[in-house]
């Protein structure tokens, strides 16, 4: 029992603190809880999945077969977005890309009054970066969008 406390304080105390946000995510996939990680995404980017699912399921499926899933558009309606994020974070190869791609943060910045975190990616010694937006829902850290360069 006092393992479990201790491991939830933990765990819910990264959510306050904008550099644990990421390896909070990354590990959570990694340990193959899906569910949190996907609490770990905005309100606001998990509404832009659900309207995606509703005005272009064919663009849903292209992306679901990316990650080796296979999901009929009638399933995926009835599971929404937030269910949808978890298949896809809990595939094989999501996993596998982050292991695979060394996938690290760096310290979040303020740009234009948004807060970004640089996540450098790569193979063959050859490294990348996208920035990952994170916003504050009540109190905590969340994810909400990432871009390939910060946008102006």
């Amino acid at each position: 029992m006092f393992y479990c406390f201790i491991t939830v304080l933990v765990f819910l105390s990264s959510f306050t603190d904008s550099t644990e946000i990421v390896p909070a995510f990354r590990d959570s996939i990694l340990q193959g809880n899906a569910s949190a990680a996907v609490d770990m995404i905005s309100e606001d980017a998990i509404l832009m999945v659900d309207s995606v699912l509703s005005h272009d399921p064919q663009q849903v499926s292209r992306i679901l077969l990316y990650f080796g899933l296979q999901i009929e558009i009638s399933e995926m309606e009835e599971m929404g977005g937030r269910q949808l994020m978890i298949e896809i974070l809990s595939s094989p190869a999501v996993s596998g890309a982050i292991l695979l791609f060394g996938i690290s943060s760096g310290e979040p910045m303020i740009h234009d009054e948004r807060t970004f975190v640089p996540v450098g990616y790569g193979l063959f010694g050859e490294r990348n970066t996208i920035h990952l937006e994170l916003v504050s829902e009540e109190g905590f850290w969340k994810i909400h969008d990432f871009f390939e360069i910060l946008p102006e």
